[in-house]
């Protein structure tokens, strides 16, 4: 069993994701990053080593295999960070069956998946953290991105269910809530000067550092808290 808490961050090969896997890398957690697909040359080469695995939440069997391989590796899951995530842009009266299923399967139940397997190991474990994140979009909707803004909604529920059901178990369960963050999900469904015209625009460093304090002790006390992520001043 490993001596170090281990950490699962799901969308870790680029965005928030790869910076929440640097920071708690940094912090000293043993990291088990989770993608997709991964950058060729398997991301910052400059930053703290973590493991990196491909994995589509989309997928129960690829989920329940990272779990598993991580438990034969590392003996334990201390910390899972839901951080995969898609969005794009489509009207309601349009939007295929298709699109719309895509972004609620990354999105929405690739995090229920990953908190399935999260909360059995960490029940037994008496003790967890699972941080969902989720954006202010799934309180204020998005125009042109239904499914992106309805599936982190229903992250926000989730994640409140969560924390009631494992609660007691010594489980937290939270949601960060960040604005406009300087991510390929972001500059993929917006141009160049959609992006320089954004004020307050955050470094997914600044998502990054909202994630330790909910890792401390006494963090349980706010259990199921959905924290909105503020604007990072210059």
């Amino acid at each position: 069993m490993a001596d170090k808490n281990v950490a699962i961050v799901t969308g870790a090969g680029s965005g928030i994701g790869a910076a929440i896997a640097r920071k708690l890398a940094g912090e000293g957690y043993l990291v088990v990053g989770a993608d997709v697909a991964w950058p060729a040359n398997g991301g910052d080469a400059s930053a703290p080593s973590f493991a990196r695995k491909m994995c589509n939440v989309r997928s129960s069997e690829e989920i329940r295999a990272l779990f598993a391989d991580c438990m034969k590796t590392h003996g334990r899951v201390d910390v899972l960070v839901n951080s995969a995530g898609v969005s794009g842009r489509w009207q309601i009266a349009s939007i295929s069956d298709q699109d719309w299923n895509r972004v609620m399967e990354i999105n929405l139940f690739g995090t229920f998946a990953c908190m399935r397997e999260a909360s059995n190991i960490m029940i037994a474990q008496k003790r967890g953290r699972i941080i969902n994140i989720a954006s202010n979009r799934g309180l204020h909707g998005l125009k042109n991105g239904s499914p992106y803004a309805a599936s982190k909604g229903a992250v926000l529920a989730l994640t409140k269910t969560g924390a009631l059901e494992f609660g007691p178990h010594n489980i937290g369960v939270f949601a960060l809530l960040p604005g406009s963050t300087d991510t390929p999900l972001l500059r993929g469904t917006r141009t160049d000067a959609d992006v320089a015209a954004i004020k307050g625009l955050n470094p997914p460093e600044h998502v990054a550092d909202a994630v330790m304090p909910l890792l401390s002790p006494d963090a349980i006390a706010y259990n199921g808290a959905c924290i909105s992520i503020a604007r990072r001043e210059a």
